[in-house]
């Protein structure tokens, strides 16, 4: 589930004002906490999404997805090949987020193109598709940072 990066700040935000707050009592420890509140309510609209992994991400999914159209091709489904490749014509240059977008449609809309194949012919395809998620996956992990769970259990 992709949860928009405004909803999830405002979440926050209004928890630390709601939980939160009520239980700071050094004025200063409640200056720091409004100020970072005002930092999440304005991030939002002033913050860009970082582009390389998304445009790493994009790129991933047209080559996946040239391969298939080629080995589609090959393997006796040139209207499947031919649509793949006039959808990766019409994708954004830009913004990195849109072409990222695309590409995730583009993969779901092949896989969904894959069950009307023969067997044969989606098997030999599935795998560079699949090949891309299993690749992405792996890129979005490597993103994360190390989770605070610990110290939030600790208190």
């Amino acid at each position: 589930m992709r949860i928009p990066v405004e909803t999830l700040l405002n979440g926050v935000s209004r928890t630390l004002l709601e939980q939160v707050l009520p239980h700071v009592a050094s004025r200063t420890a409640r200056g720091q906490l409004y100020a970072a509140v005002d930092v999440l309510r304005n991030a939002a609209r002033r913050l860009e999404w970082a582009g390389a992994p998304l445009e790493t991400e994009a790129g991933s999914a047209e080559g996946a997805l040239r391969t298939a159209a080629s080995r589609l091709r090959e393997s006796g489904a040139p209207a499947v090949a031919e649509r793949i490749e006039a959808n990766l014509r019409t994708w954004p240059a830009a913004p990195a987020a849109a072409r990222a977008a695309a590409a995730r449609l583009e993969i779901a809309r092949a896989f969904e193109d894959l069950g009307a194949l023969p067997a044969g012919v989606a098997d030999a395809v599935r795998p560079i598709l699949g090949g891309h998620l299993a690749a992405q996956a792996v890129r979005a992990l490597a993103l994360l940072q190390p989770s605070l769970l610990e110290e939030i259990s600790r208190g």
